[in-house]
């Protein structure tokens, strides 16, 4: 929303300044000038500009709410969906899943009991084929274990598996279109939590699906 507010004073500045401008022509006497009646034009165009900016984005946030609503509502109906969080962040909406829902101690697969999760999380995305998708992997910062060192040598390669076999889901066995997903492994370096406990380190260790509608 701050945004559209900052969008809103720049449109309320420069109709005050096309106002002043055409008051300053009226004044010389010049109202006729052909400078000042550009510099008039101008800024009218910019204002329309603003407005046309401000309108869709006003339109990309209403998306995005009743996105976050509409996942809110279907997850309710998943076993899991006391510990899958939705939240709304200008126009992006993010569904972030603790690692313990998707993945079993020591394994990249996508448990089979997160899969209803996933296919509520997907039927949404399924019906907004302009919207992008971004699969984070997250982690918290302990040393990858010793027999797990040959697969993944720092926790930037857990994260990018585990996003990855997300994405793999997503695409692969419910059907939806690769060329709109990425995935991204932050590893341990944007903890939502302290490290230096159980529990926050179990906080940091998710997967998020980040969807947002680019502006073409």
């Amino acid at each position: 929303m701050s945004h559209s507010k900052g969008t809103v004073r720049t449109i309320v500045r420069l109709a005050v300044l096309a106002v002043a401008v055409a008051a300053l022509a009226a004044a010389s006497g010049c109202s006729s000038c052909k400078e000042f009646k550009a510099r008039i034009t101008e800024l009218d165009a910019q204002v329309v500009d603003l407005q046309s900016q401000l309108a869709a984005k006003d339109g990309n946030l209403g998306e995005c709410q009743k996105l976050a609503d509409e996942l809110r509502a279907n997850l309710k109906k998943c076993e899991a969906d006391k510990d899958v969080l939705v939240q709304q962040v200008n126009e992006v909406v993010m569904v972030r899943v603790p690692e313990k829902l998707l993945f079993r101690s020591g394994s990249d697969q996508v448990r089979s009991e997160m899969k209803p999760t996933l296919e509520a999380i997907a039927r949404s995305i399924g019906e907004r084929p302009d919207w992008e998708v971004f699969v984070e992997g997250h982690t918290d910062d302990k040393l990858i274990k010793n027999e797990y060192l040959e697969r993944w040598a720092t926790n930037w390669e857990l994260g990018a598996y585990r996003a990855c076999a997300v994405v793999r889901y997503l695409t692969g066995e419910l059907k939806l279109d690769p060329q709109r997903f990425a995935a991204v492994s932050y590893g341990p370096y944007r903890p939502i939590d302290v490290n230096e406990t159980p529990d926050g380190r179990a906080n940091n260790r998710f997967v998020q699906i980040a969807m947002h509608k680019p502006t073409r």
